[in-house]
């Protein structure tokens, strides 16, 4: 089978790192209590990530329509090309449709990591009115 990098994906498998290391940053952040975002703008920022992994699944169904290449002919090299298609479309390892589902899954993670410093946020709210409360009393 074709690699990433053979089948032309080899800025795409670069772009999905980058991703992967944004998120990484968010939860390292707001693990260590550096990122707390307000809950409304938190909320935003996922749903917005969220609708680019709507269009994103858009995106996969193309992809996944390479798969079904016809009118290439019946000869070897018509099937040949036609294989080639479906490789680059489907590889488990290396193909659009792979790609494309693993950067829904990432994108997924950073929405989740925008609500979990959301939560973050409100959680030290409390913890500040709680203190409030208790040195007013």
């Amino acid at each position: 089978m074709a690699s990433a990098e053979a089948g032309g994906f080899a800025a795409a498998k670069e772009g999905l790192k980058a991703i992967g290391a944004q998120t990484q940053s968010i939860n390292q952040q707001v693990s260590a209590g550096k990122l707390a975002l307000d809950p409304q703008v938190a909320e935003e920022a996922a749903k917005r990530v969220e609708e680019e992994i709507e269009a994103l699944q858009k995106l996969l169904k193309k992809t996944q329509a390479l798969s079904v290449v016809k009118g290439l002919g019946d000869y070897p090299d018509g099937q040949q090309l036609a294989q080639r298609f479906q490789d680059k479309a489907t590889d488990s390892n290396s193909g659009a449709a792979e790609l494309v589902r693993n950067l829904q899954e990432e994108l997924q993670k950073q929405a989740d990591a925008f609500r979990g410093a959301a939560r973050d946020y409100r959680a030290t709210d409390e913890q500040n009115s709680d203190d409030l409360r208790r040195g007013m009393q």
